[in-house]
């Protein structure tokens, strides 16, 4: 449990630093001459929690294949996309200018959650080479 939870924390961090720099850009693009108040700061945030649920709700009991991973990882983040979406644009009348900002936000979205998994697996792979390599060492000294 507190593996998990320190993960699904990690991701969430990391999530909004993402989040921050889409905003950035997409917001440079699509939006150049808008400018916000300090209310903005807690968008990010929000946006972070919401990526997070998916994974709160989808729990991995058992040990999963690679394939098992990659459809679990899937579905995380179609969840993701449709929370999102619904949580931005819903109840919003959808005219040319939100469907392009809806799509730009769902594939900022599906390379965000791209990113997340990717950076999680590498500081995973990194715990896990250091592990190896202490485990080796200790191998060595009770040898001798």
């Amino acid at each position: 449990m507190k593996d998990r939870l320190r993960e699904i924390l990690g991701n969430f961090f990391i999530s909004v630093t993402l989040i921050d720099a889409a905003m950035f850009v997409l917001g440079n693009i699509l939006m150049p001459q808008q400018r916000f108040g300090y209310e903005v700061f807690i968008y990010p945030l929000i946006y972070g929690l919401i990526g997070v649920i998916p994974a709160l709700i989808t729990r991995d009991g058992k040990e999963l294949s690679v394939k098992q991973t990659v459809i679990r990882h899937v579905i995380r983040m179609l969840m993701t996309v449709v929370l999102l979406l619904a949580f931005i644009f819903g109840g919003n009348t959808m005219d040319h200018d939100r469907i392009v900002a809806a799509l730009c936000v769902a594939v900022s979205v599906i390379m965000i959650y791209a990113a997340v998994v990717i950076i999680g697996w590498f500081l995973d792979k990194k715990t896990a080479d250091r592990m190896t390599a202490d485990l080796i060492r200790f191998q060595q000294k009770q040898r001798e």
